[in-house]
C-alpha cells in the first residue's frame, strides 16, 4: 500500500496541514534595524582633538582635558606652560570675560573643597601655550591646578568644576564646542564613575564610566523612543541588557561587542515570542518560537530562520517533527494526524511533501 500513497488524493486534514507550513523565519536583522545601525559615529572635534560622543558606544570624550605638554612633576616646565594673565581681553581669540561672575558663583557653589591638606588660592586668569585659559584655585606650594576651576578653549569648549594636581578630578561638567555636554565624575582627566553624556540632537547615555569609556551598568535613549539598558564593558554593551525600539520590538537577553549574542528572548511587535539562542544580531541555535495563535516551533535555527531538526505544533494538534531548511520543511519527517491519531513518515522538500514513506 506504501506506493500507492504518493498517487492518493490528500485528505482533507492533510491539506490543512500544508496551509500552516508558510515561512516563520524570525529576520531580525533584515526586517528591523540592527543594533549597529542605531548608532552612527560623529565626526572628530579636532580642536579638541577628541571624538565627540557617538552612537555606536565607543570613546565618548577621550582626553577631553589636553595637558599633554605639561609635566606636572616639574613645577619649572608648568611655569614655562603658564603665564600669569597680563591681557585678559586677547589670547588667540580666547578673553578671560567669558568666564562670567555667574559662573565663577555657581562654581563655588556646586563643588565642594577637597577635604585634603593642600592649601589653595585663587588666582587671576592663566593663559597656557595650548591655548586654554585657566581660573580657579591653585595648590600654592606646587603651581598645580586643584580645588575648583574653569577652563576654556578657543573653540568655546569648557569644563567646569574640580581639579586635583592639574588633573580634571572629582566632579565637574563639560560643554563640547558642538553643544555636547558630559556632567559626571572625573579622574585624571577622564570620566570615571557615574556620569551623563547628552548629545546636542537629544540622545543621551546615562550610567556607569571607566577611562572614558562607558563601563559597568548603564542606560542609553534616543530621540525616536528607542532605549537600552544593561550592562557595558570598554564603551560597548557586553552583558545582560535590555533594547527596546520604537516599534515595540523588546529584546532581553545576552549582548556581546554591541550585538545581540548568546541566550536572549525577543518579543516582537506582532506578539510571537523568541527564547534561545543568537549569534551576532541572529537567530541561531536552538530555541522555541510561539506564535499569539498557539502554534509553536521548537528546534533548530541559522541565519534566524528554522535549519535543522525541529517540531511545528500547529494550534489544532496536528505535528511536525524532522528536517527544515531555509525556513521550511526539507528531509525525512514524521507527521501526526490528530483526527486519525497516527504518525505518518514522508519526505519533504521545500516545505512539500513529495511522499509518503508508510
Amino acid at each position: 500500500m506504501g506506493c500507492l500513497c504518493t498517487k492518493k488524493l490528500k485528505t482533507e486534514e492533510e491539506a490543512e496541514f500544508e496551509q500552516n507550513k508558510e515561512e516563520i523565519g524570525i529576520y531580525i536583522t533584515s526586517n528591523y534595524d540592527d543594533i549597529e545601525n542605531k548608532y552612527k559615529t560623529n565626526k572628530t572635534n579636532e580642536n579638541l582633538k577628541t571624538p565627540a560622543i557617538a552612537k555606536k558606544s565607543k570613546t565618548f570624550v577621550s582626553s577631553i582635558i589636553k595637558n599633554e605638554e605639561i609635566d606636572i612633576n616639574n613645577s619649572s616646565d608648568l611655569e614655562k606652560e603658564c603665564l600669569k594673565n597680563n591681557n585678559p581681553n586677547s589670547n588667540n581669540g580666547i578673553n578671560a570675560n567669558q568666564i562670567s561672575q555667574e559662573e565663577l558663583d555657581d562654581l563655588f557653589l556646586k563643588y565642594k573643597p577637597f577635604n585634603d591638606s593642600v592649601i589653595v588660592e585663587i588666582r587671576p586668569s592663566t593663559f597656557c601655550e595650548n591655548q586654554t585659559i585657566y581660573y580657579g584655585e591653585w595648590d600654592k606650594a606646587n603651581n598645580f591646578r586643584h580645588g575648583r576651576g574653569i577652563q576654556l578653549w578657543p573653540d568655546g569648549s569648557k569644563y567646569s568644576g574640580q581639579w586635583k594636581n592639574n588633573n580634571a578630578s572629582g566632579k565637574g561638567k563639560l560643554l563640547h564646542s558642538n553643544g555636547d555636554i558630559y556632567e559626571g565624575e572625573w579622574d585624571n582627566n577622564k570620566p570615571n564613575g557615574f556620569g551623563e553624556y547628552i548629545r546636542e540632537d537629544g540622545n543621551r547615555y546615562i550610567g556607569e564610566w571607566k577611562n572614558d569609556k562607558q563601563d559597568g551598568k548603564g542606560e542609553e535613549t534616543w530621540i525616536d523612543g528607542s532605549k537600552y539598558e544593561g550592562e557595558f564593558k570598554e564603551g560597548k554593551k557586553n552583558g545582560f541588557g535590555k533594547f527596546t525600539w520604537i516599534d515595540g520590538n523588546i529584546y532581553e537577553g545576552n549582548f556581546k561587542d554591541n550585538l545581540m549574542d548568546g541566550k536572549g528572548k525577543f518579543i516582537f511587535n506582532d506578539k510571537r515570542v523568541y527564547e534561545g539562542d543568537l549569534v551576532k544580531n541572529r537567530i541561531e541555535g536552538k530555541g522555541v518560537l510561539i506564535f499569539p495563535d498557539g502554534r509553536k516551533y521548537e528546534g533548530e535555527f541559522k541565519n534566524d530562520k528554522k535549519d535543522g531538526y525541529g517540531i511545528f505544533t500547529s494550534n489544532d494538534g496536528k505535528i511536525y517533527k524532522g528536517g527544515w531548511k531555509n525556513g521550511k520543511q526539507n528531509g525525512e519527517g514524521e507527521l501526526y494526524l490528530p483526527k486519525k491519531n497516527i504518525w505518518k513518515k514522508g519526505i519533504w522538500e521545500n516545505g512539500k511533501r513529495i511522499k509518503w514513506l508508510n
